[in-house]
């Protein structure tokens, strides 16, 4: 998917996982049937994903302002890059680099502290390379406040769609933008340095340099190392050569005016292409590389629960989903509340099949349990269970990719909800410390669009 198929694709997920008005079930399947008509049968998943993102949004975003700026606040800037670009190069153009007393000090370069920077910068970024970190963290953080900015509201459970597509966007597109800024700083350093050298050029046709330098401590067979040592793959690669310690010695300016500031002027300008201007311009147009590929090729990935869903109604497939009891016998009324949990998450062709429920010390059939795959893995507790770490716990441990329903059929009206809230965090509470979350779920009533929002969390 492009940039912009993802964006779309993401937002009406926020409004169909789970369902929220005003996006309804009769334009999730007309939104489906307008995408199957434009890709065909034959059609990829994600041209299809993106097709079905298109017509969606098309019909949401007329009935739903919120997800339109929403949709407007994601949307790439495409001034930020140029204006940041322009405003380098004027202001560097427009700063007296030289300074106002028409003499250069061969040992206080104008540029030196700009040189001695980038190379801090380099540092930073091999340093970062080799230690594979991702730049973008204060980004993320920046992104991460995008909701709160534009939606009104912090991302979380009880958020807008919107807010939960500004939340879900800032943190996958975070790489791809932080490609673009670095593009956009790259490009800026090396216009900065390029309106620097304009600026020295065009006070240098207008007024007359001289060099010179002065100093408490070194003599001239030093100054000359010290200047061999910066300006010296300048003077080579350019022909004009470093002056003699004798030469050097005259040109004090304690002992005379100096000399004509040209050649100084046209080394320190060549010093600054070859280590601002010339780096920086690769390291633009490498980012800006990377900012195209991901923008391009954007790396979402659709081996969900809502993406399959929609792929299998595509295809006419149907989902193949199997659920262990653990140490409980579902009812009649809770087998029904399963099956319409898993045709509502899965599709409405989901084959649910429910196991004979697992009884304490039947650990070895564990091993037959698919907890990963193409059929998703469910073990289903009983919130009437008292939790232990060494029975329950040991199921979830041994099914890392199955998901963990719990059921509360019935415990609430017997027990009231002060003993609910207390059961549910129990069962919380052990699951933590094995980094699993349980999904709480009344399956002789359940709760079909909150259920999906769990399941879709992941």
């Amino acid at each position: 998917m492009t940039e912009d198929d993802a964006r779309r694709f993401l937002l009406l997920r926020a409004y169909e996982a789970p369902l929220a008005p005003p996006w309804t079930d009769a334009d999730a399947l007309a939104a489906t049937e307008a995408a199957a008509r434009s890709v065909g049968e034959q059609g990829g998943a994600e041209r299809f994903l993106a097709a079905r993102a298109a017509e969606g949004t098309a019909r949401l975003l007329p009935r739903e302002p919120a997800a339109g700026r929403a949709l407007q606040a994601t949307g790439r800037p495409r001034w930020i890059g140029a204006a940041l670009v322009a405003l380098a190069l004027a202001i560097g153009l427009a700063s007296p680099v030289l300074g106002p007393s028409k003499q250069l000090n061969l040992l206080a370069p104008p540029l030196l502290a700009l040189l001695c920077w980038n190379l801090l910068v380099y540092a930073a970024i091999a340093a970062a390379a080799l230690r594979r970190d991702a730049p973008p963290g204060a980004l993320r953080r920046w992104l991460a406040g995008v909701p709160a900015r534009v939606g009104g509201a912090a991302p979380g459970a009880s958020a807008t769609p919107a807010a939960r597509f500004l939340a879900d966007w800032s943190r996958r597109a975070a790489p791809l933008w932080s490609a673009r800024a670095a593009c956009w700083l790259h490009a800026a350093a090396a216009a900065l340095v390029a309106g620097l050298l304009g600026a020295m050029y065009l006070r240098g046709l207008a007024f007359e340099y001289r060099a010179g330098w002065d100093s408490t401590f070194l003599s001239a067979e030093a100054v000359r190392a010290l200047l061999s040592a910066v300006l010296g793959p300048a003077s080579a690669l350019s022909g004009i050569a470093l002056p003699s310690a004798d030469e050097l010695a005259r040109l004090r300016f304690s002992a005379g005016p100096g000399e004509n500031a040209a050649r100084w002027i046209h080394l320190h300008a060549i010093t600054a292409a070859l280590v601002v201007l010339l780096p920086r311009a690769l390291l633009a147009v490498s980012a800006a590389w990377r900012a195209r590929r991901l923008a391009r090729r954007f790396p979402l990935a659709l081996d969900d629960a809502y993406a399959q869903r929609l792929l299998r109604s595509h295809r006419g497939d149907a989902a193949a989903v199997r659920v262990l009891p653990y140490s409980y016998q579902p009812t009649a009324q809770a087998l029904d509340g399963l099956r319409s949990v898993m045709a509502h998450s899965f599709g409405p062709r989901t084959e649910v099949q429910v196991d004979a429920p697992m009884r304490q010390g039947d650990e070895e059939r564990l091993a037959d349990v698919p907890g990963t795959g193409a059929a998703p893995g469910f073990v289903l507790f009983a919130l009437s269970a008292t939790p232990e770490r060494e029975t329950h716990g040991a199921v979830a441990e041994a099914l890392p990719g199955a998901r963990l329903l719990v059921d509360e059929s019935g415990f609430a009206q017997r027990f009231g909800a002060t003993r609910t809230a207390q059961r549910r965090e129990a069962w919380t509470r052990m699951l933590a410390g094995l980094q699993r979350t349980p999904i709480f779920i009344d399956l002789a009533a359940p709760d079909l669009a909150a259920t999906d929002a769990a399941l879709q969390r992941g």
